[in-house]
């Protein structure tokens, strides 16, 4: 799971009310222990037995660091209630849960018979939209050919086509249809 989508996941079920540390690790991490000392302590003490072992609790370490780096950023607060811990989003968390639900990619893809070609050449200074733009392609359905070039047989909508020049991007963007595939093999 991205980054993204856990801050979201978090904020989302705090937006919903203050929750016991407990109640967000059920909703984003799955498997965890019922114990919160419980679950800090398996963080660190103890060997690691098996791969699986070792996911579960790297899982739960990068929860616990976004947890508490969206705390630094003033996104979430936390209340001690008798010897639980409970959590809830502040404003700044809220209006930063809009942002993050209006930007939200979700475009509808529809297979197509044509090849399409996506090559683009953003700058390094736009770097937040080059990494979007690849997010997007990923949505879409369309694989990395190679750096900078991505190849797909869906339709693209225009509300993509809308956001990249929203996003100013457009004229860094170049898109193709072709009828043979030639020595491409990835999508056969």
């Amino acid at each position: 799971m991205r980054r993204a989508k856990k801050t979201e996941d978090i904020l989302s079920a705090l937006a919903k009310g203050a929750l016991a540390t407990l109640e967000i690790l059920d909703e984003v991490v799955p498997n965890y222990h019922r114990s919160y000392k419980a679950a800090k302590r398996g963080l660190y003490i103890g060997t690691i037995r098996a791969k699986k072992d070792w996911k579960e609790r790297m899982a739960k370490q990068q929860f616990y660091s976004l947890l508490n780096q969206l705390k630094r950023q003033g996104f979430v607060g936390r209340e001690r209630v008798d010897n639980n811990i409970f959590w809830k989003i502040t404003e700044i968390g809220l209006k930063k849960l809009k942002l993050i639900r209006e930007n939200k990619l979700d475009y509808a893809s529809t297979s197509d018979d044509k090849f399409k070609i996506i090559i683009y050449d953003i700058p390094e200074k736009e770097k937040k939209r080059r990494f979007w733009l690849r997010e997007a392609l990923k949505i879409l359905g369309f694989k990395r050919l190679q750096k900078s070039v991505w190849i797909g047989k869906n339709k693209i909508p225009k509300k993509f086509l809308h956001d990249l020049r929203k996003k100013g991007i457009l004229h860094c963007i170049h898109i193709l249809e072709i009828n043979k595939k030639g020595t491409v093999k990835e999508l056969v």
